[in-house]
């Protein structure tokens, strides 16, 4: 688009600053995007991202005059000849302030897609366990929370609690040697760090031996 001062007296003296034509033309139209702006003495030229531009606002904004710097400031669409003149004269200056801006929108716009790519993928990714269904692998977390949280120390799991754990520590790397002559599951302080808690299994003969509810949980995930 290109801007002009309208009203000016002969041999007065005035010169456009751009930076108040952008300021003035986002704060009447903050939903047209502006991606560059130049300007001479008494005159210059705007670029507006054509992503999701609304040609209502463009129409509007070309049918009145701006009050800027104290001056009407008219503003028209450039086309034909004098956008051939535009390429000419300011190809070069507009390629390169739009090049930096360009690379972040790329930037923005693959972030935007990995994330919605993980978003969608958290959404597929749920699990079954013990009968129930988990959306997202927090709530498999939470579900171990809630357990170690409502038992005392010294008390066995029962119910659904137990087929749940069960399902978990068969993602455990020592699955095999944990369950060994399983009796019972059992929540209780940890040996080595007192002020933690953790699951126990219970052996037949009475022993008891702790595990990483974490380490199954992390392998859960990573199976999926």
């Amino acid at each position: 688009m290109h801007f002009e001062v309208e009203g000016l007296e002969k041999d007065e003296e005035f010169k456009v600053d751009w930076k108040e034509v952008e300021k003035n033309v986002k704060e009447h139209f903050p939903k047209l995007k502006l991606i560059y702006s130049r300007a001479d003495p008494h005159a210059g030229d705007l670029a507006l991202s054509n992503l999701r531009i609304k040609n209502e606002l463009v129409t509007e904004l070309t049918a009145k005059s701006l009050k800027i710097q104290g001056k009407d400031f008219a503003f028209s669409i450039t086309e034909g000849e004098a956008l051939k003149e535009f390429w000419q004269k300011q190809g070069g200056h507009y390629q390169f302030c739009i090049q930096n801006r360009l690379r972040m929108a790329k930037k923005a716009s693959k972030m935007r897609q990995i994330e919605k790519k993980e978003s969608v993928k958290r959404a597929k990714t749920s699990y079954e366990i013990a009968g129930v269904y988990y959306l997202d692998i927090n709530k498999v977390k939470s579900k171990s929370r809630a357990i170690l949280n409502l038992k005392k120390d010294g008390e066995r799991l029962d119910g659904n609690d137990v087929e749940f754990m069960t399902e978990l520590i068969s993602f455990h790397e020592k699955k095999e040697a944990k369950m060994k002559d399983f009796e019972a599951f059992e929540v209780g302080v940890h040996p080595t760090y007192e002020k933690t808690r953790c699951f126990f299994v219970v052996k037949k003969d009475g022993s008891k031996e702790d595990f990483s509810v974490t380490k199954c949980i992390q392998a859960l995930e990573g199976s999926s």
